[in-house]
């Protein structure tokens, strides 16, 4: 089975098909401040400076969560398996 490109799914029917998670804003931020990490941290682990960062990213190498003028998040798990290749 395959996700066709023209197939859309409500949010609605997501919403009535889906299964609650006991998520508490305790384990939210601990995954955030866990299991993310911003550009410099990012070009830290890899080794190399915060353009290449950026230009990883623009080529679709890496894949930020959240991007803003000052800062961009990404997973840090994403970067890990970048810097095992």
């Amino acid at each position: 089975m395959y996700w066709d490109v023209n197939m859309t799914v409500s949010d609605s029917m997501l919403y009535r098909s889906g299964k609650k998670v006991p998520l508490t804003a305790a384990d939210f931020r601990n995954f955030v401040t866990h299991r993310t990490i911003n550009a410099a941290e990012a070009a830290e682990i890899l080794g190399c400076s915060r353009q290449n960062i950026i230009d990883l990213t623009k080529r679709g190498k890496l894949h930020p969560l959240k991007t803003s003028d000052k800062n961009t998040l990404y997973l840090k798990s994403e970067i890990l398996k970048r810097n095992w290749q």
